[in-house]
């Protein structure tokens, strides 16, 4: 399994169906709930000790039965969002599927306590479905405080910066980022799961989930550059995660979306 936690549309390839969205981009938040589209998400356990690692893992069913094939999705059959309530800690995970529908991820850990909302995405029948559970990390804890706005971040070495300055509810907006190395644009943009960026949008408050990806965007430019359209007004924060010069990294932005 990878943990992409420190450090993933199209770029301009043939789309594929975005999850979290609806045709013509109509934002539909997901994992709001462990059932949609006839699926369920059931995990083989809530509770974790936090800081151990261990083999957690879950099935996803349909009219009580296990599911045990999925399509493929950016080169994965499952990608796993892991963040805690507070909107940090975020991890990006592959669990691996045996032929029983089993989903194992490997060395699971959590490590620090909280409540954390698990995502499970997976394309079923061409149906791409994100589910959404609680998890509990043993331990006390406090929230920790956040900006109602960020625009720059600084990861291994890397700065980025979201360069689009009005976002509005229900209007399509165009998220562009620049990824620079001391100071200037970075040479290359690598692919991380068959893309030249990949974003995770989550609303404040009950952890909405949208999902989108790139549009057209030039791999030597320094620039990715999404389509979104944010539901309704609030704050959001944003998990980017994009690879300069084969160095995959992971950025957050906080948003206050206007109505």
């Amino acid at each position: 399994m990878e943990d992409h936690s420190s450090h993933d549309s199209h770029g301009g390839r043939s789309p594929e169906p975005s999850r979290g969205y609806a045709p013509e981009g109509h934002a539909v938040p997901g994992g709001l709930a462990l059932e949609a589209n006839g699926l369920q998400f059931e995990p083989s356990q809530t509770r974790v000790e936090s800081g151990t690692a261990s083999d957690w893992t879950f099935r996803v069913t349909r009219d009580g039965t296990t599911v045990t094939e999925f399509d493929d999705a950016h080169g994965e059959q499952s990608h796993l969002i892991v963040v805690r309530r507070d909107l940090t800690r975020f991890q990006h995970l592959h669990p691996k599927l045996k032929s029983d529908g089993t989903w194992r991820a490997k060395e699971f850990t959590l490590q620090e306590p909280g409540v954390y909302r698990v995502f499970v995405d997976v394309v079923v029948d061409g149906q791409p479905t994100t589910l959404g559970y609680d998890l509990f990390a043993s331990g006390s804890w406090e929230a920790d405080p956040r900006p109602s706005s960020t625009r720059r971040m600084t990861a291994e070495g890397y700065n980025v910066e979201l360069l689009t300055e009005e976002i509005t509810a229900r209007q399509q907006s165009r998220l562009t980022f620049e990824v620079q190395n001391n100071g200037h644009p970075v040479s290359e943009l690598g692919e991380y799961l068959g893309a030249l960026g990949h974003l995770v949008a989550l609303r404040e408050g009950d952890l909405a989930y949208l999902h989108v990806h790139p549009e057209d965007t030039a791999p030597d430019g320094g620039r990715v550059e999404f389509s979104a359209r944010f539901p309704t007004m609030g704050r959001y924060r944003l998990f980017l995660q994009t690879k300069p010069d084969g160095n995959l990294i992971t950025t957050s932005f906080d948003l206050t979306v206007d109505d």
